[in-house]
């Protein structure tokens, strides 16, 4: 890579540095990403942008000599995009993690509604195929008293009666 390209590229890698710094949306995620180490800046390339990847040390050198204020201007706007992608991030991030604890709950609820409802479903089924067998033998009227107030207490439920004879 010749001067003239190098000098191009920290030109223009500044530009877009200073839009994103004064913008932060998605479209400026390449180089917030990039901003974490200042070797990782120095790695950005895009051919559109016409900025071309640099070893830190050359990236330090023509930052240097062709923008105002040097790499230590480039190095405090890094900072500067970096601190503002990771406060909308941590925004994001909270407002996301509220709804999915809502969510969770809302599906163990319900999972857990579903269940009990099953529970009840076979335990009907068995207690009706269990009534006949228990009617039809004498002195058991009290084991089956027993097992209608042990499923109550296990379910939580309470039997309907009907009161209008």
């Amino acid at each position: 890579m010749n001067k003239v390209t190098k000098v191009q590229s920290v030109i223009n890698l500044y530009a877009e540095m200073e839009r994103a710094s004064v913008e932060p949306s998605e479209k400026y995620h390449w180089i917030s990403s990039k901003c974490h180490r200042q070797n990782a800046l120095a790695s950005i390339s895009r051919k559109g942008k016409r900025i071309e990847e640099m070893s830190l040390g050359s990236f330090k050198k023509y930052c240097n000599l062709y923008i105002d204020g040097g790499f230590d201007e480039v190095d405090l706007l890094r900072v500067k995009i970096l601190k503002n992608f990771n406060q909308i991030e941590t925004k994001e991030n909270s407002q996301i993690i509220s709804v999915s604890k809502l969510e969770i709950a809302k599906r163990k609820i319900d999972a857990l509604s579903r269940n009990q409802a099953i529970l009840i479903k076979a335990y009907n089924e068995l207690n009706s195929i269990t009534l006949d067998l228990i009617a039809n033998t004498n002195d058991n009227s009290l084991d089956y008293q027993k097992h209608q107030d042990l499923f109550s207490s296990y379910f939580g439920l309470k039997l309907a009666v009907d009161n209008e004879e």
